[in-house]
């Protein structure tokens, strides 16, 4: 193997490990916003095919699923960190990723939300989005569009009527 071939491999592993701890330090984040007293951490993904060549069935689900412990209610939620948009749009998925996150919430008729935290760095971001899946679309959406599920990144989630705030 050449040296500049090398030296890719290891830049690309090094940027791999960068993302993947983003992702950890925001899931983190998010977590955090969920008080204790209100809500209970019901599955937390742990993303093993990172570490293991395997295919692994649960990975394909939500990094979270929680409980409202008042209403006994379960729901979902994705985490996803991006540091800036791309080509004016916020990517925050594929459409292979989008489409699993859509089977898994109608398969299990639960409600799905994807949390997006959005500049700044991943433990502390500037802005957070939270979106029902059902209105997240497409893989990329236009910043006007998130507008209207952005809230605090400095307060607490709330859950009324079936709705994560």
């Amino acid at each position: 193997m050449g040296l500049f071939r090398k030296l890719r491999k290891i830049l690309s592993i090094i940027l791999e490990n960068e993302s993947e701890q983003k992702g950890d330090d925001f899931e983190r984040c998010v977590v955090d916003l969920f008080d204790e007293k209100n809500f209970s951490i019901v599955q937390w993904t742990t993303d093993m095919a990172r570490k293991h060549t395997r295919y692994v069935e649960s990975d394909c689900g939500p990094d979270l699923v929680l409980r409202h412990r008042r209403t006994n209610e379960i729901f979902c939620v994705e985490c996803k960190f991006r540091s800036k948009l791309f080509k004016g749009k916020l990517q925050w998925s594929s459409p292979k990723q989008l489409g699993r996150y859509r089977t898994f919430a109608n398969d299990n008729l639960v409600p799905f939300f994807v949390v997006i935290g959005l500049g700044g760095k991943a433990r502390k971001p500037k802005r957070i989005f939270c979106i029902p899946l059902e209105e997240a679309k497409y893989p990329a959406l236009p910043p006007e569009f998130c507008e209207k599920f952005e809230r605090s990144p400095k307060k607490n989630f709330s859950w009324k009527k079936g709705v994560l705030k």
